[in-house]
């Protein structure tokens, strides 16, 4: 008898480099289906559904490479600004918050048509300045006294001064290198060093001492970002507490401060001693960013809804949902949302907002001001200081991608807002209630059908799954956001009282809408962000039944 072959089985050939970007992985794959893919597919453009299935499949790929191949770790402990004084962070160090609006709205301001901008007569001026003193004293003149408080005049001063530092270190960029590495050779302390550099570069560039300190900085700092790549393999092999130690040492001769090495340490694969939970802090949130590809060993991906019980840690705050597209509020990078142009306001956006209730216990009214300094430390508890420094700023590098940041997660945060609604229609009712008495009741029904919303909308979490984060769980009750108003529910609510026969005519509205809606639409859509109260007015009226039969009502 002869013994049957297994079959030969064709091993795929193994990913060929490079496969990071999506249109190789897209087209290696399209190529492998069609000709393993059984004929009755036939269609292979890109309107069938099984291409679109192929399309995510390799961009989920293309991102797990990013993420593990092509994003090279070599520079990755010095991306983290966690040293960084608040003073050289981001915008909001230099802006000051509630007012970026005010600053940048009279800067383009025209005295008068056809006539240049403030900003364009402005720059040159203060550009002049000799100090920051001189400009402030220029500000502090007529016509521009009234145009900018005193507290906001230093934050324009150095906005009006940006393209020329900017210009000042790509054009002095050989003479700052030259000069920092001349003095690196002291034995001095850094902040020694700094400030001589500093000083000789002051004939030669026309900045003021903190804009030439800042520059001096930079450099320095990018010195020490090739220090760590030339050490990353001793950095990476350490096995013991010595070689730590030995490494260390090392990069602070190559003018690392202390902060700044003990970070440029943690590029080790596993870091000597150190568990994932080490490298987060008490509550989950990672402590540095990017996070170490240690810590992949304890997390799970995250979910929306795992932002959302992250902002419910803040304790001013009661409930939080992750509500799909842009809303009105904070973008990811800690600014208005419509500020810029690639962070407007669009529902539609691929984004999250992080739409958040106040404590109700806390009454007081928040300025514009303080609203977005509310959101701003919401989104701090949700995603990270990533909200605090998503841009880098000129006092540390002139590279638009650093620092990166993970692939498609864009989360902002918003207030939870109230939609007033106005009811409209007549109540049928028997003769003798008291109309008024009958209006009230079916009022407070409605408020309360609002109030305590629908209930929970899907099963509650079983409570082994607990995600990366930890729980923060919504409180039972409440309208979700966004969710319309079916008008059946609202007859529901109306008739709960025996004395009330039925309605008739019934419409709603959202206060400032155009139109009513009637009960042949449905539902009455509400803002994306809101949840709905009954107005303080309405349109209802009552209608005495005569009979009390049906066609009365």
């Amino acid at each position: 008898m002869t013994s049957q072959q297994p079959p030969t089985l064709e091993l795929p050939a193994p990913p060929s480099a490079p496969d990071a970007d999506w249109a190789t992985i897209l087209n290696r794959l399209m190529r492998a289906l069609t000709d393993a893919a059984p004929t009755s597919w036939s269609d292979h453009n890109l309107a069938d559904p099984g291409v679109t299935l192929a399309e995510v499949a390799a961009f989920g790929l293309a991102d797990l490479h990013y993420r593990t191949e092509e994003r090279s770790f070599d520079s990755w402990p010095l991306e983290v600004r966690a040293y960084d004084p608040p003073a050289g962070r981001h915008w909001h160090a230099t802006l000051p918050a509630g007012q970026v609006g005010a600053i940048a709205t009279n800067l383009a301001a025209r005295p008068a048509a056809g006539q240049p901008t403030n900003a364009a007569v402005l720059e040159p001026l203060v550009r002049a300045c000799d100090q920051p003193s001189d400009a402030v004293e220029l500000l502090g003149r007529p016509p521009w006294d009234v145009v900018w408080t005193p507290g906001q005049r230093p934050h324009v001063i150095a906005l009006l001064r940006t393209r020329l530092v900017r210009a000042a270190a790509h054009e002095y960029a050989d003479l700052v290198a030259s000069t920092v590495e001349a003095e690196r050779k002291s034995d001095d302390a850094l902040d020694d060093t700094d400030a001589r550099a500093a000083l000789r570069l002051a004939p030669h560039l026309p900045l003021w001492p903190t804009e030439l300190a800042a520059l001096v900085r930079r450099e320095r700092r990018r010195l020490g970002q090739e220090a760590l790549v030339a050490r990353l393999a001793d950095v990476r092999a350490a096995t013991s507490t010595a070689a730590v130690a030995a490494n260390r040492t090392a990069l602070l001769r190559e003018d690392l401060t202390t902060s700044e090495a003990d970070i440029a340490l943690a590029a080790a694969r596993m870091p000597v001693g150190v568990l994932p939970e080490q490298l987060e802090s008490a509550d989950g949130a990672t402590r540095i960013w990017p996070p170490h590809p240690i810590q992949a060993l304890t997390c799970e991906p995250v979910t929306a809804e795992d932002y959302a019980r992250r902002a419910r840690a803040d304790s001013r705050v009661n409930r939080a949902w992750a509500v799909p597209g842009r809303l009105d509020g904070v973008a990811w990078n800690g600014l208005p949302t419509g500020s810029l142009p690639d962070i407007g306001v669009d529902p539609a956006a691929a984004a999250l907002t992080l739409v958040v209730e106040r404590d109700p216990e806390d009454h007081t009214e928040l300025t514009p001001a303080e609203e977005q300094l509310f959101l701003r430390a919401v989104l701090r508890q949700a995603i990270g200081t990533e909200c605090d420094a998503p841009y880098p700023s000129w006092l540390d590098t002139l590279n638009p991608n650093d620092p990166r940041r993970v692939i498609c997660d864009e989360v902002g945060a918003g207030l939870l807002r109230t939609a007033q609604i106005v009811v409209q229609g007549t109540v049928v009712t028997g003769v003798g209630v008291d109309p008024a008495v009958t209006l009230q009741g079916v009022r407070d029904r409605i408020d309360a059908f609002f109030l305590s919303g629908r209930g929970p909308v899907a099963p509650p979490r079983p409570p082994d799954v607990s995600g990366p984060w930890p729980l923060h769980e919504q409180p039972p009750g409440g309208w979700l956001p966004g969710d319309p108003i079916r008008f059946t529910e609202v007859i529901e609510a109306i008739v709960a009282d025996p004395t009330v026969l039925g309605v008739e005519d019934l419409a709603m509205q959202v206060l400032g809408d155009a139109d009513f809606l009637r009960l042949a639409d449905g539902a009455l859509p509400i803002p994306a962000n809101a949840v709905p109260r009954i107005a303080s007015f309405d349109c209802l009226t009552v209608s005495f039944a005569l009979t009390g039969e049906c066609s009365d009502a």
